[in-house]
C-alpha cells in the first residue's frame, strides 16, 4: 500500500469517526411473550442514548450489543418463588472488537414465569412477589430493572470485573446489586412508570 493510500484511509477514518460507534439496531422479536418483548424495548431505548445508564453499561454500543445477545437467549419456565431470573451453564466469553469490551454469555437464561418479572402482589402485606428495588412486582419499570440487572452480571469493567457481582442464591447481593443498578437508572427507570 502506498504512503498516499494509507494517508487517505487515516483521513477518511477520522473524518468519520473511525470504526462505527453506532449501536446496533432493536431485535425484531419473536416468539417472545409481550412482557418480554415491552421490557426488552424499553431497555433498549433506554440503553441506546448517551446517560448516565448506558455510561454504567461501558456506552450504547455495548450495552445494546450485550441485551441482543443476552434477551435472546431468554426462555419462561417455573423457578423457586423469590428468583426472577436465573443464569446457568458454561459461560461464553465474548469481546466486541469495535469498543474492547468483554461480556459473557450463559448456556441457559430463564425468566421465573411465577416470580416479579410477570405476577402483582394483589395484596400489599404479601411478601411475594417481592418488588424490585423501589418498583411494585410485576410493573414496566420492574420488569426493565430485572434485565437491567442480569445485563450487569455480564459486561466486565476495565479492571476485567463484572459490573456487579454474581449474587446467586444470595438475596443480600441481589438487593444491592438491584439498588446499585436502579441509582444508575432511576431517571430512566422511574420514566416508565
Amino acid at each position: 500500500m502506498s504512503i498516499w493510500t494509507s494517508t487517505v484511509i487515516c483521513v477518511l477514518l477520522l473524518q468519520n469517526g473511525g470504526p462505527s460507534e453506532e449501536p446496533p439496531r432493536p431485535l425484531v422479536v419473536t416468539k417472545k411473550d409481550w412482557n418480554i418483548t415491552q421490557a426488552y424495548t424499553d431497555v433498549f431505548k433506554i440503553l441506546s442514548d448517551q446517560n448516565t445508564c448506558s455510561d454504567f453499561y461501558r456506552g450504547p454500543r455495548t450495552a445494546t450489543t450485550v441485551l441482543n445477545g443476552f434477551v435472546r437467549r431468554v426462555k419462561s419456565q417455573s423457578l423457586l418463588r423469590d428468583v426472577s431470573f436465573e443464569m446457568v451453564g458454561n459461560p461464553r466469553i465474548i469481546r466486541d472488537p469495535a469498543t474492547g469490551a468483554s461480556y459473557r454469555l450463559f448456556e441457559k437464561t430463564m425468566v421465573n414465569i411465577n416470580g416479579s418479572f410477570y405476577q402483582r402482589r394483589a395484596d400489599p402485606m404479601r411478601k411475594f412477589p417481592s418488588d424490585v428495588g423501589n418498583f411494585a412486582a410485576g410493573s414496566r419499570a420492574a420488569r426493565a430493572l430485572i434485565l437491567l440487572h442480569e445485563l450487569g452480571h455480564l459486561i466486565q469493567d476495565e479492571n476485567g470485573e463484572w459490573l456487579i457481582p454474581d449474587d446467586g442464591f444470595d438475596g443480600r447481593q441481589s438487593k444491592e446489586n438491584t439498588l446499585r443498578v436502579q441509582q444508575a437508572c432511576r431517571k430512566e427507570l422511574n420514566a416508565l412508570n
